[in-house]
């Protein structure tokens, strides 16, 4: 497992509180973290920046969730993305599992769900972000 400092996180929510919360968390956690309030903003930033992982709030005005799941897939497909709302339904986590969500989670969810989601979310094989094993 890397580094958690050397961890880049995108987090994407329309809620500057949300935003706020979840950053604290996350950077008293270790992890670098960049908040941004749109999908728009979300896509230049991926457009411009490598990031290990990004934290996506399924419901936004102008690009949901969603279509931010796959414009970043698209774009960076080694990103992990983790799909979050307080509106769960199945085929939302059905339709985010299967466009390539590595999690989908209901809020409320505690700071020690949220981590234990990323830190799985960034052990999963594939991620070509982790340091190689090989020597």
């Amino acid at each position: 497992m890397q580094n958690k400092l050397s961890c880049r996180i995108l987090l994407v929510d329309d809620e500057a509180n949300i935003r706020t919360v979840f950053s604290d968390v996350l950077k008293r956690a270790g992890y670098r973290v960049k908040a941004v309030e749109d999908g728009h903003e979300a896509i230049k930033e991926v457009e411009q920046n490598t990031y290990n992982l990004a934290l996506v709030d399924l419901r936004m005005p102008g690009l949901d969730g969603i279509q931010v799941l796959e414009k970043i897939k698209s774009i960076r497909p080694q990103t992990r993305v983790i799909i979050y709302t307080g509106f769960a339904s199945l085929e939302d986590e059905t339709e985010a599992m299967s466009k390539g969500a590595a999690d989908y989670l209901t809020k409320p969810f505690s700071p020690e769900e949220l981590k234990l989601a990323i830190k799985k979310a960034l052990e999963q094989k594939g991620n070509t972000l982790q340091p190689s094993q090989d020597k």
